[in-house]
């Protein structure tokens, strides 16, 4: 996801905020957030067809704070791996479970969102990770994001949605993409 700076706020805005403008982030259950090291059990893991992903447990409506993606943040920004996710300044965070299972969709249900926020009882700030719903969710959807990859990385997409792009990659790489890949010689030549 690629984000910009929010200079009155702190916080990070996603590429979905700038296109609708300026949004609260709130929780299903009112606009408390949600509490840091408790394990939520308004997901779960569960299997699908390309490994595991997560699954909602109850409702969630539109915009509401899903959870926060916690796990090991590691300062290298040459660090990669299956589960990785960029958060801006030389930083990835290796997201923890069950958070580190969201699959790709070319029609995502949720993003994930980046806020410079205090700890409870905290002055100083840290960058926190919170997956939010894009639209309502209901009980026993699987919980899906837009991975947004670059054309260089990107892979086959087996999300089967019905305008999946066929790639897993930013949509604005589509086109580039499609274009190399039609100059490269085919296995059978």
């Amino acid at each position: 996801m690629r984000d910009v700076d929010d200079e009155d706020t702190g916080r990070r805005r996603s590429k979905t905020e700038r296109r609708q403008g300026p949004r609260r982030p709130r929780t299903g259950a009112g606009d408390e957030r949600p509490t840091r090291g408790a394990r939520d059990k308004s997901v779960r893991i569960g299997a699908t067809r390309v490994g595991k992903g997560v699954f909602a447990r109850r409702r969630y409506p539109a915009e509401a704070v899903i959870g926060e993606i916690e796990g090991q943040i590691i300062d290298d920004p040459h660090y990669g791996s299956d589960y990785c996710m960029n958060i801006g300044d030389g930083r990835t965070l290796e997201p923890a479970a069950p958070f580190r299972y969201v699959n790709h969709s070319c029609e995502p249900n949720c993003e994930f969102d980046f806020f410079d926020l205090p700890d409870a009882g905290q002055t100083d700030t840290r960058r926190r990770v919170f997956l939010i719903a894009l639209r309502e969710i209901k009980p026993g959807e699987e919980l899906t994001i837009d991975y947004n990859w670059a054309a260089a990385s990107a892979i086959a997409c087996r999300c089967q949605s019905p305008s999946c792009r066929g790639w897993i990659v930013d949509p604005g790489q589509l086109d580039a993409l499609l274009a190399r890949l039609a100059v490269l010689p085919s296995p059978d030549r």
